[in-house]
């Protein structure tokens, strides 16, 4: 696995919120698209481990709704958060996704807890088609 390489800033509350998160990585880590998710923008890092809600989306297979939804619940959790939005009327747009980069042990002990109960770094590039232009239709 890959070590990602993250800033520091926000690491004095790390450990609490990696604490108080613990008890619901299994909840994160065994739902195949929030896996599919977080192994995308791991793997994304030429991109500052960022992605859109299309591109996720299309590399998934999901719909967008979907991955929305679960972008929130991954949020809540603290692994991902809004990189870009942009004024829609009087709306704000969440565009642009990434890891949360202020909790660089907590994304690792997610993924690592994800690769070492759930799933293999193959079946996660299986699940997430990354390289491939079209979804497979299982």
């Amino acid at each position: 696995m890959n070590k990602i390489l993250l800033n520091q800033e926000g690491a004095e509350n790390e450990d609490s919120v990696l604490y108080s998160i613990r008890p619901e990585f299994n909840r994160i880590c065994y739902n195949p698209i929030r896996a599919s998710i977080i192994h995308l923008l791991v793997k994304s890092k030429d991109l500052n481990h960022a992605l859109s809600v299309e591109e996720i989306a299309n590399k998934i297979g999901k719909r967008h709704s979907v991955v929305i939804h679960h972008l929130e619940k991954l949020m809540e959790w603290k692994v991902v958060d809004v990189v870009k939005s942009y004024k829609y009327g009087n709306r704000q747009k969440r565009s642009i996704w990434g890891l949360n980069l202020k909790y660089p042990n907590l994304i690792q002990s997610v993924y690592s807890h994800m690769i070492k109960t759930f799933y293999n770094v193959n079946e996660l590039d299986r699940m997430c088609c990354i390289n491939k232009d079209v979804r497979i239709v299982a």
